[in-house]
């Protein structure tokens, strides 16, 4: 089961978020905003649904009544749904299933595809429902008792004068009233991932904690949780430690200080002094006191050999990203998928260990669902821009939440939240870097999702990366971004049309004379030019384009960039991206024209590339 969407009434800056759709095409979405944009606020609420709780800071500025606040998630069921759901139900309501009855219609149940819970705050209580057509679905399922109807001859004069009410609820197995749409809603929430909130106040690894802590389960102590996690990652107890016997648990604590170490070390790609195997270890220390006076464990961390420094002489960063480390490796091994939670996991840590977070997100995210926020670059990635969400906020609107290219809100609140997608996606040093050799670089950023959706829908299996520039005329400093650093690059441009000649054919030439001393040939090899097409979108035909709206209208002109407009040529383009990778858009639908036109251009990179 998965959260399909969400939606926030009168949390904080929050006026309604509107309904806001995570990535349907894996378990990452990513909020992007600056500070104050928001972010924590989308986060905080989601936790505070899954509490069924709302924080005594959430509500909202007023001066009038209090107003009530929602949360409403819809999930999407899955192929367990059913048998959970019985489950619970049989739990709650207290019935024993007979080998031979059913108690339920589960043909009726499948019709529940998708079901919606609301957490509701006003005046001072806080209630979970479910949505009114799920709930009649389910009381509709729920069958009547195996008492078979008498004949018509076994009816005597009583039944003739039977009032004609049906009893029926009295041969229902489970009588749900109109009055129990709550209870139902609870049924329902238990059995949907879990929600679980990590920000920056997550419990820090301690240097030491003595065992009388955790004997006495005194989770206020410093560094009590991180070491709780640190137990479940390893299947073991530090309290019963102390009964065992030196060698037994020094055997122990060598193949468990070994297991930990080389578990951390797959996700931690840094190099510290010219090496990445930092080894995490604990030292447990027998002492026959009590409290202060009794037994304690040390924790080190070691980046050389003899040179184990406790926690809190690492850098913050480290001792950060170990403590988030522990945190959702604990909660993974607790739970069999959950929806984590991250407020800006990129605080405290440098570019490297930033990209260290985000395969730690994306390894967990094959088993989690992950929703977190940034107003980092380096937690964007270019290949994955359907996972962003925008956070905004406005004087009129508050807090809102809408995809990179809708425009429900277009002002500078918008070009200050686009500002670290626009860093990732090629206006920035990260894009260019060790990790991406082999550079595309394009005019802009319909090129870009139309190219990348066009390599899926062809098959085209080089490696390479699509750059996105902002026009032809600045495709120059990427190229010189590109040899700057030393990496590959090849570009492909549009045959535009422009006053007094081709602009094309202008960019080809300044390329030519000032990066290869005036070589046609060498310029041929780096440069393509889509001949006679001005604009990416006469590379399709135009019912190319109706696959995306089938409501456009054809250019006088034949010219497809006027079809779509301007002015919605990166959302359309998008909408196209998003439909190919979701399948809705197959290769069998698209054009000839298409294929050839984006067939020539994949041969000239690859041949490049090859």
């Amino acid at each position: 089961m998965r959260l399909l969407s969400f939606q926030v009434k009168n949390y904080r800056s929050i006026i309604d978020s509107s309904i806001i759709k995570l990535s349907e095409f894996d378990n990452v979405s990513v909020l992007a905003g600056q500070n104050e944009s928001g972010k924590s606020s989308v986060l905080k609420a989601l936790y505070d649904f899954e509490r069924n709780q709302f924080d005594g800071g959430s509500l909202p500025f007023s001066t009038g009544e209090r107003p009530k606040q929602e949360v409403f998630c819809t999930y999407k069921t899955d192929d367990n749904f059913i048998e959970n759901l019985i489950s619970e139900l049989k739990e709650e309501y207290n019935v024993e299933e007979k080998s031979d009855e059913e108690l339920f219609d589960k043909k009726r149940l499948l019709a529940i595809k998708q079901f919606t819970i609301s957490s509701i705050e006003d005046a001072g209580k806080t209630r979970r429902t479910i949505d009114e057509k799920t709930f009649n679905i389910l009381c509709s399922s729920v069958l009547s008792n195996s008492i078979q109807p008498k004949s018509d001859n076994e009816l005597g004069d009583a039944d003739e004068e039977d009032d004609g009410e049906d009893d029926e609820e009295e041969k229902k197995y489970i009588v749900i009233s109109e009055q129990d749409n709550e209870k139902i809603a609870e049924i329902l929430w238990r059995i949907t991932p879990k929600i679980v909130f990590f920000d920056d106040f997550c419990d820090l690894l301690p240097d030491k904690i003595y065992l009388s802590a955790l004997k006495e389960n005194k989770n206020k102590e410093a560094g009590f949780m991180a070491v709780k996690n640190l137990e479940k990652i390893l299947n073991t107890n530090f309290v019963s430690k102390n009964a065992e016997d030196d060698p037994t648990r020094g055997t122990k604590q060598n193949k468990e200080n070994n297991s930990l170490s080389i578990n951390f070390q797959e996700d931690w790609g840094q190099r510290i002094h010219g090496e990445n195997k930092v080894k995490i270890e604990y030292d447990f220390q027998k002492r026959e006191g009590e409290g202060d006076s009794g037994s304690y464990i040390n924790f080190y961390i070691k980046t050389k050999e003899d040179q184990p420094l406790p926690p809190k002489q690492r850098s913050k960063g480290l001792i950060w990203f170990l403590s988030l480390w522990l945190e959702l490796k604990a909660r993974d091994l607790e739970n069999n998928g959950l929806i984590l939670l991250l407020d800006e996991p990129d605080q405290h840590l440098h570019v490297k260990a930033q990209k260290d977070i985000l395969s730690l997100i994306n390894k967990l995210s094959q088993k989690d669902q992950i929703i977190y926020s940034t107003h980092s670059p380096y937690l964007i990635e270019t290949d994955h821009l359907n996972r962003v969400k925008l956070v905004l906020n406005t004087e009129d609107h508050g807090t809102k939440v809408e995809d990179i290219t809708t425009s429900k809100i277009d002002t500078e609140y918008k070009k200050d939240a686009l500002q670290p997608i626009a860093d990732a996606i090629g206006l920035n040093i990260n894009e260019f870097s060790t990790s991406a050799k082999r550079n595309v670089i394009l005019e802009g950023l319909s090129d870009f999702y139309y190219f990348l959706a066009m390599k899926k829908i062809l098959n085209r299996k080089g490696d390479y990366n699509f750059i996105p520039g902002i026009g032809v005329r600045q495709i120059n400093n990427l190229i010189s971004i590109s040899i700057g650093y030393g990496m590959e690059w090849i570009s492909i441009i549009d045959d535009d049309q422009e006053e007094g000649g081709k602009d094309s054919k202008k960019k080809f030439d300044e390329i030519k004379d000032f990066i290869f001393d005036g070589d046609n040939e060498r310029t041929k090899e780096k440069v393509y030019i889509l001949s006679k097409i001005a604009g990416v979108e006469n590379m399709f035909d135009f019912n190319d384009l109706r696959l995306v709206d089938d409501t456009i209208v054809k250019d006088a002109t034949n010219n497809n960039v006027f079809s779509v407009g301007r002015k919605r040529k990166i959302l359309f383009s998008k909408l196209f991206f998003e439909k190919v990778y979701s399948k809705k858009i197959k290769i069998g639908q698209i054009s000839n024209k298409a294929k050839n036109n984006f067939n020539k251009a994949f041969d000239f990179i690859e041949k490049n590339y090859k």
